[in-house]
């Protein structure tokens, strides 16, 4: 069964385990205001906080560098913000070498972002938090359990709203939602209770990927490890394997690639011996596991590998085809494709590898994906120099899914690294700048 269909609601686990930028015009370096009308603190570039934090480690240049494999030119051009550091391979590796988490150094959660309405999903947090840190304490709540169908369109709700980008929605709605699923989960038995833990599993999902976006990796930890028990008892052993892909893309948002592999191998091998009975739920499993062991192949410059699974991942597209869900993987050939876009900027390319995507049709594809891709688009328009496309990507990306680029590390990196190198702060980046809230 899939995901965006599926009718599968105490303590939070089933039972068997009780500033918008107003005037940007002028010379660049002459400061913002904010819309309250005062000063807005310059936002550090990735580069910023590469020094920043070397000189706390009291790590000299030249012996960080050598750590990295890169030369000492190279790591001062990235400190002073001349040299973008636009891969996640990279940025990995120097949070490793000066012992910092990943999300510090890109300076997520960046909960001041945007204007007000894009900061929705940051103020729901403090909530969200205390409903995910009562996953294993008892019920406060009382009364009758609520009706599985009722619970399933709430949780079909909280799907689109995660699918489109709207992280302000979801998380304003979902810690509510996920009290009422355990609620009723912990109050009825059999196929029932299967279905309750089954719509937890797929609440928590949501949960997960969305704090992992906005930067909050130990709620997104928690998120996922919550989302594979609850998934444990819903009697559906894909939702299980699904939720492995929870953890995995939590995992890589930490930096932790290996233990990312490790489990993706474990995911895999489960499905092997379902695919030759399997349908497309299956398949698009094995595809999805395909498409993320390809990103972490490209993060670490393995281009032989990362293309073997490109290809299964393409063969199952095939026989998945277009226009489904299923357990929230927007598997199929036009994801495949994105995918492929982000494995060879990753690996260093530029708006070559955009040809990748050409002719594949991804209107249909949800808004939060799409602007996603957007910020590939930028990504590889600014390792080449060409700013102004760059900035055209992230605006399209923005009339899009504006909480997805507002929020995205990467992107306002890319428009911190095109003012630098303008003379005045002006035209698209200067657009660019209001649009997203980016202190200059």
């Amino acid at each position: 069964m899939s995901w965006g269909n599926a009718v599968t609601g105490d303590a939070m686990y089933p039972r068997s385990r009780l500033s918008r930028v107003q005037d940007v015009s002028g010379t660049y370096g002459g400061g913002l205001s904010s819309s309250e009308g005062g000063p807005v603190a310059e936002e550090q570039t990735i580069g910023q906080r590469v020094r920043q934090f070397r000189l706390a480690r009291g790590i000299e240049r030249a012996e960080l560098a050598d750590r990295l494999g890169y030369t000492v030119a190279w790591l001062k051009s990235v400190e002073i913000g001349k040299r973008q550091l636009d891969r996640f391979s990279v940025i990995a590796a120097i949070a490793d070498a000066l012992q910092v988490e990943v999300a510090t150094l890109l300076g997520l959660p960046n909960a001041t972002a945007g204007d007000r309405e894009h900061q929705r999903a940051h103020i729901a947090i403090p909530q969200l938090r205390k409903v995910l840190l009562r996953g294993y304490l008892p019920s406060r709540a009382a009364g009758v359990p609520f009706e599985l169908e009722d619970l399933r369109e709430r949780v079909n709700t909280g799907h689109h709203q995660a699918r489109h980008g709207r992280f302000g929605d979801l998380l304003t709605d979902l810690p509510r939602l996920l009290i009422d699923i355990a609620f009723t989960a912990a109050g009825v038995e059999g196929v029932e209770h299967e279905r309750a833990c089954g719509m937890l599993a797929e609440g928590l999902h949501d949960a997960a990927l969305s704090t992992k976006k906005l930067g909050y990796i130990d709620l997104a930890t928690i998120a996922a490890s919550q989302a594979t028990r609850a998934a444990e008892s819903s009697g559906d052993p894909l939702l299980m394997t699904a939720t492995r892909w929870t953890q995995t893309e939590v995992y890589l948002a930490a930096g932790a690639v290996d233990e990312a592999h490790e489990l993706l191998g474990f995911s895999i091998d489960d499905l092997d011996p379902m695919l030759g009975q399997g349908g497309a739920d299956v398949w698009s499993l094995w595809g999805t596991m395909h498409l993320v062991e390809a990103t972490i192949q490209a993060q670490w410059q393995r281009r032989g590998e990362a293309a073997a699974h490109l290809v299964e991942a393409a063969a199952a597209a095939d026989r998945v085809g277009s226009g489904r869900n299923s357990y929230m993987t927007e598997f199929g050939p036009e994801n495949r494709a994105l995918i492929a876009v982000q494995v060879d900027v990753e690996m260093g390319a530029g708006p070559d590898a955009l040809q990748k995507v050409e002719g594949t049709p991804i209107d249909n594809l949800p808004k939060e994906r799409r602007a996603r891709h957007r910020i590939s688009r930028a990504l590889a328009f600014s390792r080449v120099g060409d700013d102004d496309q760059a900035m055209q990507e992230l605006l399209e990306g923005h009339q899009i899914a504006p909480e997805c680029v507002t929020n995205h590390p990467l992107a306002r990196d890319v428009v911190k690294t095109a003012a630098r190198r303008a003379l005045t702060l002006s035209g698209p980046i200067a657009t660019v700048v209001n649009r997203l809230g980016v202190p200059i």
